[in-house]
């Protein structure tokens, strides 16, 4: 792996704990059908994370003779990714995965540059805010010709209500959010756009609604995802008492009564598309 210098404000440990949700089988198999890895075939997964998805679903596809490069710019979930690799029984399916730590707005360079049949991405093309046209002219650049782009990401109205709930909260302490929030949730017709500009056919690019219910409620989900606001507090109290309000203001329409009372759920909106580099 390539050093880094940025902090790291992920936790595999949390990660697992509070959103294993995130590379589930339930929530992830029409996006890996929409890539349908074929065997002998190399596939960059961009922004890997802990690596579940990867091994589990786009590794043995591929195989044999087939490669992945699992890249993520996070060295906690990077080491965390490396582990499971290493737990493989199959050594013939160890050897073939490789793990990359870099940003994802730096692929520019990577020795495999016009080597992929494929780019996939699961839950990450939405942190990589700063530009993702040059993301998406990165992937391109990784491609052989023909190659395809397969993605889901959160898209516009995804976490609705939680997200401007941290802006308001944070603003009632003389914070503006919008300078620290860290997403890119673009409608179909925005990202169809960019991957249009940087030399891609667009098949596919579509909203899909996905109510998910959270495994340790909305509190967990924030410690996990919303360290870029909580971040911008002044102390460890301060950040507690913005997770305090946000729950307390979302718990009316976010948390289960009656049947399954208790239960948070959160209306993920997902941009699933699939595009052709021309």
């Amino acid at each position: 792996m390539s050093a880094s210098t940025r902090t790291d404000n992920w936790s595999a440990e949390r990660y697992s704990s509070n959103a294993s949700f995130v590379y589930s089988a339930a929530f992830t198999n029409k996006a890996i059908a929409l890539l349908s890895p074929q065997p002998g075939e190399h596939i960059l997964d961009l922004g890997c994370g802990s690596g579940e998805l990867t091994l589990e679903s786009v590794l043995p596809p591929v195989l044999p003779g087939g490669s992945v490069v699992g890249l993520d710019a996070s060295p906690d979930l990077l080491a965390r990714a490396e582990a499971n690799a290493a737990a493989l029984s199959s050594p013939a399916a160890a050897a073939a995965i490789t793990w990359v730590l870099r940003d994802g707005h730096e692929l520019e360079g990577l020795q495999q540059d016009g080597r992929y049949d494929a780019v996939f991405s699961n839950a990450a093309l939405h942190w990589m805010k700063r530009d993702p046209a040059k993301v998406v002219r990165g992937v391109h650049g990784l491609l052989k010709p023909g190659g395809r782009f397969v993605g889901e990401f959160g898209g516009a109205l995804n976490m609705v209500g939680v997200r401007s709930t941290l802006h308001v909260v944070l603003g009632e302490r003389g914070i503006d959010a919008s300078k620290v929030d860290p997403w890119f949730f673009p409608t179909p017709e925005t990202y169809s756009a960019i991957l249009e500009k940087e030399g891609f056919k667009v098949e596919t690019c579509e909203l899909v609604p996905r109510p998910t219910a959270l495994p340790t409620g909305l509190r967990g989900w924030l410690e996990t995802f919303a360290f870029a606001f909580l971040d911008a507090l002044p102390s460890p109290a301060d950040r507690e008492a913005v997770i305090d309000e946000v729950c307390r203001r979302l718990e009316v329409d976010m948390k289960a009564q009656g049947e399954g009372e208790g239960t948070w759920t959160v209306m993920y909106v997902r941009l699933r598309f699939k595009a052709w580099k021309k």
